[in-house]
């Protein structure tokens, strides 16, 4: 009975999120498991591959600059032992003990398959999410963690993108794409940005722009 409950309480939440909204088929392109909770809160099906995983910042404005198809093939796999990053996995303790997959894109930009099991599973899921991009309704985002600057943030502010957003722990006030979260002022960077975006941005006002 609590689980048929539960499934009852989900549905009537993804009906009213998908009431709320004026197209379901949107993709939002993010740095991390952002944009993959948001489409488990709505209740729809990912439209597309970033989810799951985390790109470091460099990377994800690397891959963001001039942004297209041909930008998402996914070449290979690497060790975290050739990673660029492996001193920022070896630093964090839940991220070594993963020995999750780490995917490499044409540009040479690493996929952190965080939450995968194996290669053979990342590879599957970001080839056929690849395809289900809606490329007239996109949404970027970005956040101030993964070895993010504010000089990256302000470079992000500035990508040719009608629709992005950034969530940071910090304000800029030079950058009109930030959202700023100020529960993670005495800290770095925000964290659990999904767990809080909706004390500070309407999602259903600005996906329905798109």
């Amino acid at each position: 009975m609590k689980k048929f409950l539960k499934r009852q309480r989900e549905k009537l939440k993804h009906f009213y999120h998908q009431k709320r909204l004026k197209h379901h088929d949107f993709s939002l392109i993010s740095n991390n498991c952002w944009g993959t909770r948001v489409y488990q809160r709505f209740g729809l099906a990912y439209a597309s591959p970033f989810q799951s995983l985390f790109l470091m910042a460099d990377d994800y404005l690397t891959l963001l600059d001039g942004f297209c198809e041909e930008k998402l093939v996914l070449q290979k796999f690497i060790t975290r032992e050739e990673s660029k990053y492996k001193g920022y996995i070896y630093n964090d303790k839940e991220l070594y003990e993963l020995n999750y997959p780490i995917g490499v894109l044409t540009g040479g930009e690493e996929l952190h398959f965080q939450h995968y099991t194996s290669k053979e599973y990342a590879r599957e899921k970001w080839e056929k999410r690849v395809k289900r991009i809606n490329w007239e309704k996109l949404l970027f985002k970005f956040s101030d963690g993964y070895l993010a600057t504010q000089e990256h943030i302000k470079a992000f502010d500035k990508l040719p993108f009608k629709h992005k957003i950034c969530f940071s722990a910090k304000p800029c006030e030079e950058c009109s794409s930030i959202i700023y979260m100020d529960r993670f002022e005495d800290k770095e960077k925000v964290e659990l940005e999904w767990k809080y975006d909706k004390e500070y941005i309407d999602l259903h006002k600005v996906i329905n722009s798109l």
